[in-house]
């Protein structure tokens, strides 16, 4: 593996693989001898504060940080990876971080979803900036797909599922909900396009 710095980015809804492809990811980094630090932000405590976790149950010790900050006085000298999950609830400071670690040689990998549940890119917490700025600076983009679970006549879709949709009280959840809820199987499916419905979405119209 090269030294070079550079980004890193794993993408797409949920239920698609993106934790487990990070921690198999972080994995050969230290199986190669690059010392890794992994954080994950605070906010996500689905399977507890200290372990970045997938939804199949694969888990990598991390550290829980509220803000961009945190992790620049954790930082050690001879880190060269720095691992992140579920970067979209961190704050947009994570733009400036992510170019600089690559600047100073290191190595951003992030895991994350790149839209949020309405099916627009995702804002950092507390910002009108999005996913979208971290994606483009990446020298490396996966955009990982799920199985859209969408269910009629007894038969799941089936189709690739490149959305999240938030469900309350059994109906899609309404464009005008609050932006962050955090949950799993609950309160979210994995959803293709055709499948994907946001109740009260302001119309698109062609000029």
């Amino acid at each position: 593996m090269e030294k070079s710095g550079r980004i890193e980015m794993i993408i797409g809804p949920m239920f698609s693989g993106k934790s487990s492809e990070l921690i198999r990811r972080v994995n050969r980094y230290m199986i190669a001898g690059y010392k890794v630090q992994a954080y994950k932000p605070r906010i996500d405590n689905r399977y507890g504060t200290d372990v970045i976790a997938s939804h199949d149950n694969e888990k990598l010790k991390a550290v829980a940080v509220s803000h961009v900050g945190q992790i620049y006085s954790r930082l050690e000298k001879d880190t060269a990876v720095v691992a992140i999950d579920e970067v979209q609830f961190l704050d947009d400071g994570i733009l400036f971080m992510a170019d600089w670690l690559a600047a100073s040689g290191r190595i951003f990998i992030a895991s994350g979803l790149n839209l949020d549940f309405r099916g627009e890119p995702f804002p950092f917490m507390g910002s009108s900036r999005t996913m979208a700025e971290l994606i483009v600076r990446a020298d490396r983009v996966d955009m990982l797909s799920a199985i859209c679970t969408y269910a009629e006549n007894g038969l799941n879709c089936g189709c690739e599922a490149t959305r999240t949709q938030r469900i309350v009280n059994g109906e899609p959840a309404s464009y005008d909900s609050p932006l962050i809820m955090v949950g799993a199987s609950e309160a979210y499916e994995a959803r293709c396009r055709n499948h994907h419905f946001v109740p009260n979405a302001p119309v698109l119209h062609l000029r």
